[in-house]
């Protein structure tokens, strides 16, 4: 005979079971207990990367498209390339890479700390690091590299120069990124906690304020702004000292920035706090930051008013779908219940990493005559954040995994004809942009009047305002598939243009020129699984290096010992995601 209790227990755990199959497996979400402390840092362990006056143009944690800013930006002083840069600590070169994106020429150091530096962005290495740096891009036949030389195959030592101030990669202007990460786990940790030279004594600067009515879920159910005006010290202060709220459970965000001395820039912020009745109910700090956390970015800001109006705001509250572990935990997670009879003190708190703070306090209360009421679009279909979605019509399909959405969404779906050249299929509005996702969806596309000798230039584009972006695209069946990114509109296409190839600095006499450069484009935009260009180029049927700079599309060769006095032959050819090749070929001198 069975014993009851287990019994019973075989009972609950189906029942379980069958929860988890039914909506999805619980979130697991590490938010920080209470008692969470920032790690004591080794304080004056690491230099300065530069020499002279300190100006930061990013902060550690700053709201960035898609991520949070993993490092210190440092103002170059000219506002040019060159300056030197130095190692911040004795240790030996980890890893070097290099991008046309990202940080450009980077340099990793590891330090026998147990901590590792980046210095990103720069404009050339430093004598025996770059000789190995183009050796290895020659063996490879390879601008973009990616490499790790021996354990203390280059020491360094601190302060010794490691290569010059540049403007490599994602940049949109000459400095230095700065990173110092842990390097067993590699988490990326705020450099000002380590004690570097930064002077600050500017309290962060709070510029507007909203306020959020929120499902019990802490779902947005819809927002409205808050009106702050400053006294005459500085402080804002709302109207009054009272806010009538008409809604049961709410948030708040703020947009706030930080400067430093002597220098007034929209910098980040370190933490952000709120506190109801003096219970603390909201903490996000950035002491330190996990890469596989950075696109919850997304979730922490309030997305809608950025993309509709430029406009950054910190959520003061967390939504159910952000699984950040840079929160703080608490009972309602930022979400404030409101009373009738009894307002609630709240406080918000922003502070930088030097410990400047700037506060707003009031009081709200539930404003029962008052109470808001939010109009709901038209939708096709309810898609739930912790189960796996999916459209399935006759020429279309979407399936977006769990955990994608931040929220459960009332996703809007729609289709329209174009007739317009080019165009071979309906165009798929698929809600919009100014909702987030996580991580990429898969979708498929039926087209319609496609030649088959256009079947290898097809590509899902997508095709709102503006120039349309190849997603890329495979066959399966009659269909294309692709992943994307985000919401938006799309169809199907061809792309049987080439790529263009345009001399900058070119002509048959070369005698007395250090570089020869290109401007290479593709007709289409790059985003979902597309290839952007890849080129060759060669001298003499000899490969060349040829760098890329993808903010100005510019392909430059710096001419040296490799290719001699005389007549040569140059080929360049240049290939886009579909295959389509353009050649440039001539003969020089030099």
């Amino acid at each position: 005979m069975v014993h009851t209790k287990y019994f019973l227990r075989a009972i609950c755990l189906l029942a379980f079971y069958f929860i988890v199959a039914s909506f999805g497996q619980p979130d697991t979400v590490l938010y920080r207990e209470p008692t969470h402390t920032v790690a004591d840092y080794p304080k004056n362990y690491f230099m300065c990367p530069i020499s002279g006056e300190v100006k930061l143009t990013g902060t550690f944690g700053e709201l960035r498209p898609d991520h949070f800013h993993s490092g210190l930006d440092f103002k170059s002083p000219s506002g040019k390339v060159g300056q030197p840069i130095f190692a911040a600590a004795d240790g030996f070169v980890d890893r070097i890479r290099v991008q046309a994106n990202g940080y450009g020429n980077a340099l990793y150091i590891k330090h026998p700390n147990g901590y590792s530096t980046l210095y990103g962005h720069l404009d050339e290495f430093s004598g025996e690091i770059a000789a190995y740096i183009k050796l290895k891009q020659y063996e490879k036949q390879r601008f973009e590299v990616d490499l790790n030389p021996s354990d203390g195959q280059f020491k360094v030592k601190k302060g010794h120069q490691i290569g010059k101030m540049g403007n490599s990669g994602s940049s949109s202007g000459p400095h230095l990124h700065f990173e110092i990460r842990n390097s067993t786990n590699g988490k990326v940790l705020n450099p000002e906690l380590f004690g570097l030279p930064v002077p600050d004594d500017v309290a962060p600067d709070i510029r507007d304020m909203k306020v959020y009515f929120l499902k019990e879920s802490r779902e947005v159910l819809g927002s409205k702004a808050i009106s702050l005006k400053k006294d005459k010290k500085g402080v804002p202060r709302v109207n009054g000292d009272t806010i009538k709220l008409g809604g049961w459970r709410v948030g708040f965000g703020m947009k706030v920035y930080d400067s430093m001395s002597g220098f007034a820039n929209d910098n980040g912020i370190y933490s952000l706090t709120v506190h109801a009745d003096e219970q603390l109910a909201f903490e996000w700090k950035m002491d330190e930051l996990d890469f596989d956390e950075t696109r919850y970015m997304n979730a922490h800001i309030d997305y809608p008013v950025l993309k509709r109006f430029g406009a950054w705001f910190h959520r003061c509250f967390v939504l159910p779908g952000d699984r950040m572990s840079n929160y703080t935990k608490t009972e309602g997670m930022g979400a404030i219940t409101l009373y009738r009879e009894k307002p609630v003190k709240v406080t918000i708190k922003a502070t930088d990493a030097s410990g400047n703070t700037s506060m707003v306090y009031f009081w709200a209360i539930r404003d029962d005559e008052n109470m808001e009421t939010f109009a709901g679009k038209s939708y096709q279909y309810e898609f739930q954040r912790k189960i796996e979605n999916s459209i399935q019509t006759d020429d279309f399909s979407l399936l977006m995994g769990k955990g994608i959405l931040y929220e459960d969404l009332k996703v809007e779906y729609e289709t329209a004809t174009d007739n317009s050249t080019g165009i071979y299929s309906s165009v798929h509005h698929v809600h919009d942009y100014q909702t987030p996702v996580h991580r990429a969806f898969e979708i498929s596309i039926k087209p319609y009047g496609l030649p088959e000798e256009l079947k290898t230039k097809a590509i899902i584009a997508e095709c709102g305002s503006g120039r349309p972006d190849n997603c890329g695209g495979e066959w399966r069946g009659d269909r294309l598939y692709t992943k994307v990114r985000r919401f938006g509109q799309y169809c199907v296409m061809v792309d049987t243009d080439l790529p263009s190839i345009v001399p900058v600095i070119f002509d048959t006499n070369m005698k007395n020129k250090k570089t020869m450069e290109f401007n290479i484009r593709d007709n289409f935009g790059i985003s979902g699984t597309a290839d952007g260009l890849s080129y060759r180029g060669t001298v003499d049927d000899q490969w060349v290096l040829f760098e890329f700079d993808s903010k100005r599309n510019r392909l430059t060769h710096t001419f040296d010992e490799r290719i001699g006095n005389g007549e040569h032959i140059l080929k360049l050819t240049v290939k886009d995601d579909r295959g389509n090749v353009a050649s440039f070929e001539r003969l020089f001198l030099r």
